[in-house]
């Protein structure tokens, strides 16, 4: 995706996922636009900027930054475990 990058770059349009942000209470389907790197709006429907990249999120979540607090630090030789 080369449309969420800093100044210069497309603007980026993730359409149709479900967005999820509990610290808002957002739950629904929609829109997010994002320009140089930073989101700029959310929506049920947005239209494309002219030279936007367009991704299409149909069947998937679009959340804040999502973190696995279950983690394992192994030592060098038993990463398998």
């Amino acid at each position: 995706m080369s449309g969420a990058g800093g100044p210069g770059q497309r603007p980026l349009l993730v359409r149709g996922g479900r967005l999820v942000d509990p610290s808002t209470g957002l739950d629904g389907e929609g829109d997010v636009l994002v320009r140089e790197g930073r989101i700029v709006e959310t929506a049920g429907r947005i239209e494309p900027p002219e030279a936007a990249e367009v991704v299409d999120a149909s069947g998937l979540f679009v959340a804040p930054g999502l973190i696995d607090l279950h983690v394992h630090f192994r030592e060098p030789g038993a990463q398998h475990k």
